[in-house]
């Protein structure tokens, strides 16, 4: 049996001793009472605590680690004891109330020194103090040192004191996180300088203004306090009485947002976020408003900025020549601006998959669409070449590209893509490229690194190398060994200077010869100037350099030769202002052979009266905008001897790069010429006479008295008789055509009334019958000694016939030029169809040329005619000549002799040619027993005649089905011959053989008045 008063522990408060100890520490350390000093409100907890239980001691304890703490005592004089010897620590263990009579007789305070010692305690009462999570934290305790008893009233009153205990220490703890709570809020609020945040009262007076709001808006707290919240609103907003609204719409609804003006102190506007909360008891009952502002006037600027940007962005896009087109980041076309639907005619907004990749080309969808999931997949940038329909369902090629927008991960977020018509650019590749095939000469692209990229067929033809062995770098290994290196030092100088590439070396042709080359590059430069490439070319002037080798041999020869004749020579070299004369030319100018010479030279030793006119013909010879050349007479006064000579002088100029080289020529001494001149005119005299037995009309006009005198000629040739013909320049110029008349008159007068001496024009003159003639007039004038015109001399020429023959070489010439075109023409519609959709092109070139031999013949056929007309029997045997071989009996023609037109007699021959083919591959001339039947005929329907052929195959293979497809030969005739002559052809695949039957109207077949308008 226990002692009196004592209650054995229960399983579960033992438990309370094991790991909630810790738990129970730190909910007592949560009150921050240990180690306090003593308080008024805790002191008059114990006092009544004695009081009431009648004991001289009273404690209100709190149980620590290891010790308890006495809040407040009454006749115990000490603050704190060790828990080892505490009566609290086992009234831990009790649920509410621990009562011990006599401790003496208590085992559990067996041996305690409190017991068994001083002050003798023998009685203890303490009700546990709880917090509300459960956690006993301490004691309101009485004790004596002698037994006692307690009745139930006081019992329930030290309960009722240890919960005014545990009241105070949690009125305590609830003022002190309050007021923490409240610091905290304050140093949130005043670190928050962003944010204008203001509490208000239920009227809108502000009752707290932070740091945030001093910033923002101008004011201090102090300025603010009491003040309505109105003060920062617009005078517009104070009108409309926004801020009550806003009070209004926040009970409503918890809260009042909005962004607009508001005002500062020192009158400036700016834009803020806003938002008005109301504040509100535990209970619900509203104490007042929170009003928060948030400067955004920057924001708002950058977003009209950005709006604005992208405004003006979309348009741009709206208005490119250009598709531009979005796709987001699982590879969808999301947009395509208006020019894409302007182009391929779809409707507006269509942007699906299947809707842009039925716009391309069918042969390209498939690898467009690969090329496309490819670059959404991985992310990589994406461009393709294909071409795109148009809405007038053309096509047209285009060059698309699209870079992926990336997010702040490094993943493709979305893409931005457009697509180029580059159609003009696609067929100037092609015809670029076709130029450097046809080209005779070697065509290479090099690299910005010296590598080369392109090497034409030109340069694999010569050297035998593959494109494997040639690029990038292996094309070196043509070269000579002795050229190499200086070829390499000159490509380097070129790439690094960016100038013209310019060397001759020494190449390898396939069968080990070597030969010489010209070699040169210009530099390829992109819109920024920048060079991005080299285009080459490598000529053959192995020949040439030959030729110059020669040229050198020769000049020695001619040296020789010039030697042994009386013949100067003089070398003017302009770059160096040096000039060479020989001895000859030395000797001309009165100087010895060592005599220095130069230009000054030249010009010293000229007749004065001739100086200045020769000066500006050599100057004019060496002018690079000038002829070149001279040759010329002039007088010389030796410079040292005195003597004046007459010099015959020739010049040649050499040009390169826009400036004269040199200036090369020879001289000859003609004083003896000169002296015979007057012998010469005399001779001249005689001629005139001696002219008038000729057939020109030779006149002879005083200009002084205007009386003309004309030879018999006149009469001959253009049948005026003698009495009929008035002396006079008037009526020359009356017989001629009214439209050369003004003309002629001026192109003589000119002459008459200046310096010049010849004449030459060409009129129409009137012949005696009325008919004109062509004429070419030529005239010299005669002055006297002061320069004036006194007499003019000249011969008609009759040129009718010759002006006649040049009208027929231009008609002639005209022709010739309609029927090149013509040909040209024919000839390309047939590579185009031939090559078009050939699968093999061995068999395409062969069928190609095959074509061309039959158009040769038909050509050959009507060039016998002079391309009027062409006899049909001959344009069949020349159609069908290649085929009938040593069989000509398979091939069995008869009709009547129908003269064709040129354009008739090509489309028949080639047509011919088709079915001759196709009958020697598949049809009767496949085998050696059949045979073809070829007849023609014309026929009067509805009063018109009409041509008609028929080609029927009988005993090669037979035609179990008809043809799946039509192949070109098929297209061939109906383009050649119905479309060119309006005709029908009819094509019966009969089982024993292919029928062609060809008809058109007879005048079509003969008829050539369009051929001039082909």
């Amino acid at each position: 049996m226990a002692p009196h008063g004592y209650s054995a522990p229960r399983d579960e408060d033992r438990a309370c001793t094991g790991g909630d100890e810790a738990a129970r520490l730190r909910a007592l350390a949560r009150y921050r009472l240990l180690d306090t000093p003593r308080e008024r409100d805790f002191d008059d907890i114990a006092e009544a605590a004695a009081d009431l239980c009648e004991t001289p001691i009273a404690v209100v304890n709190l149980v620590g680690d290891g010790r308890q703490f006495f809040k407040a005592e009454v006749g115990l004089g000490v603050r704190e004891t060790p828990l080892e010897t505490s009566f609290c620590r086992q009234a831990l263990l009790q649920e509410e109330f621990l009562c011990v009579r006599d401790a003496s007789l208590d085992p559990r305070f067996e041996g305690n020194p409190l017991v068994t010692g001083e002050p003798g305690l023998r009685f203890y009462a303490g009700a546990l103090m709880r917090t509300a999570e459960g956690h006993p934290v301490g004691t309101v305790c009485v004790l004596d040192t002698k037994p006692h008893e307690l009745a139930e009233r006081q019992r329930r009153g030290l309960m009722r004191l240890a919960r005014q205990a545990m009241g105070q220490m949690e009125l305590r703890r609830s003022l002190r996180e309050q007021a923490e709570q409240r610091l905290l809020h304050e140093r949130i609020l005043d670190s928050a300088t962003d944010y204008a945040i203001v509490a208000t009262d239920p009227q809108g007076l502000v009752t707290r203004w932070n740091l945030g709001a001093e910033r923002i808006l101008g004011w201090t707290e102090a300025e603010m306090l009491g003040r309505t919240v109105e003060a920062f609103f617009t005078p517009e907003d104070r009108a409309r009485d926004r801020a009550g609204t806003e009070m209004r719409l926040s009970l409503e609804h918890g809260s009042a947002s909005d962004e607009r003006w508001h005002m500062r102190k020192d009158g400036s506007r700016f834009w803020a976020s806003g938002e008005m909360m109301p504040l509100r008891t535990e209970a619900g009952e509203t104490i007042g408003f929170l009003k928060i502002l948030r400067d955004r006037t920057e924001q708002r600027e950058s977003g009209a900025a950005l709006e604005a940007s992208e405004m003006r962005y979309r348009s741009l896009v709206e208005v490119s020549p250009q598709v531009v087109w979005f796709g987001d980041e699982a590879g969808n076309v999301t947009y395509c601006n208006a020019y894409w639907y302007d182009y391929t005619g779809l409707p507006a907004g269509e942007t699906g998959e299947a809707i842009w990749l039925g716009a391309i080309h069918p042969d390209h969808r498939e690898a467009t669409r690969a090329a496309w999931l490819a670059a959404s997949g991985s992310g990589r940038p994406y461009e393709v070449e294909f071409p795109l329909r148009r809405a007038d369902g053309q096509y047209r090629w285009f060059l698309s590209r699209a870079q992926p927008v990336h997010g702040a991960d490094g993943s493709a977020r979305s893409w931005i893509g457009t697509s180029i018509d580059i159609h003009e650019r696609k067929f100037a590749e092609e015809r670029f490229k076709t130029l450097t095939e046809l080209a005779p000469a070697i065509i290479w692209f090099g690299n910005p690194d010296g590598s080369l990229s392109y090497l034409n067929d030109r340069w694999y033809a010569y050297t035998g190398q593959t494109p494997e062995q040639a690029l990038p770098l292996g094309w070196g290994e043509v070269i000579h060994p002795d050229d190499l290196q200086r070829l390499l030092d000159v490509w380097e100088h070129a790439r690094t200077n960016e100038v013209l590439y310019d060397t001759e070396a020494r190449l390898r042709r396939h069968d080990g010869e070597y030969r010489w080359f010209l070699i040169r590059a210009e530099p390829m430069r992109d819109g920024a100037g920048a060079v991005v490439g080299w285009l080459g070319s490598d000529s053959d002037i192995h020949d040439r350099r030959q030729a110059e080798d020669d040229l050198v041999r020769a000049r020695e020869q001619l040296r020789l030769a010039v030697g042994s004749t009386g013949i100067g020579i003089f070398d003017y070299d302009l770059v160096s202002d040096t000039l060479v004369w020989d001895a000859r030319t030395r000797a001309l100018f009165g100087l010895p052979p060592d005599a220095p010479v130069s230009y000054d030279v030249f010009l010293a030793g000229l007749h004065f009266d001739d100086r200045d006119w020769v000066d500006a013909a050599v100057k004019a010879a060496i002018d690079p905008d000038g002829p070149g050349t001279y040759d010329i007479a002039f007088r010389v006064v030796g410079l040292e001897d005195g003597i004046e000579r007459w010099v015959a002088a020739k010049g040649q100029a050499f040009f390169e790069g826009g400036r004269t080289l040199r200036f090369i020529g020879t001289t000859r001494d003609v004083t003896q010429s000169r002296r015979a001149e007057q012998a010469l005119r005399e001779a001249e005299e005689r001629y005139r006479l001696a002219a008038r037995a000729t057939n020109d009309a030779i006149w002879d006009w005083n200009l002084a008295t205007n009386h003309v005198l004309w030879n018999e000629a006149l009469g001959e040739a253009h049948g005026h008789a003698p009495d009929a013909v008035e002396p006079t320049g008037d009526w020359w110029i009356a017989h001629i055509h009214p439209d050369d008349r003004a003309r002629v008159d001026q192109s003589i007068h000119a002459v008459i009334d200046g310096v010049g001496t010849a004449w030459a024009d060409e009129y129409r003159f009137r012949r005696a019958d009325g008919s004109y003639a062509d004429i070419l007039d030529r005239g010299y004038v005669i002055r006297n000694g002061t320069g004036q015109a006194v007499r003019m001399i000249g011969a008609m020429l009759d040129i009718t016939r010759r002006k006649q023959a040049e009208e027929h070489q231009r008609l002639l010439t005209g022709e010739l030029q309609h029927r090149v075109k013509n040909t040209l023409a024919l000839v390309q519609a047939i590579a185009s169809q031939t090559f078009r959709n050939a699968s093999d092109l061995g068999a395409a070139r062969e069928a190609f040329a095959e074509r061309l031999i039959s158009l040769g013949r038909a050509h050959d056929i009507l060039t016998q005619a002079s391309w009027t007309q062409a006899p049909i029997a001959e344009v069949v045997e020349g159609a069908l000549a290649v085929h009938r071989g040593s069989g000509a009996s398979r091939i069995r023609s008869s009709g009547p002799d129908v003269a064709l037109a040129a354009k008739p007699a090509l489309a028949l021959a080639l047509a011919l040619h088709e079915l001759a083919t196709n009958a020697a591959k598949y049809g009767a001339l496949s085998n050696d027993s059949g045979t073809v039947d070829l007849r023609w005929h014309v026929v009067h329907e509805a009063g018109e005649p009409r041509f008609r052929l028929s080609w029927s195959e009988q005993g090669g293979p037979p035609i179990l089905a008809q043809p799946s497809r039509r192949g070109f030969g098929s297209r061939l005739i109906e383009r050649s011959f119905a479309a060119e002559v309006g005709g029908e052809v009819r094509l019966t695949y009969a089982p024993i053989g292919l029928v062609c039957r060809l008809e058109a109207p007879l005048a079509s077949m003969q008829e050539a008045g369009d051929e001039a308008a082909a």
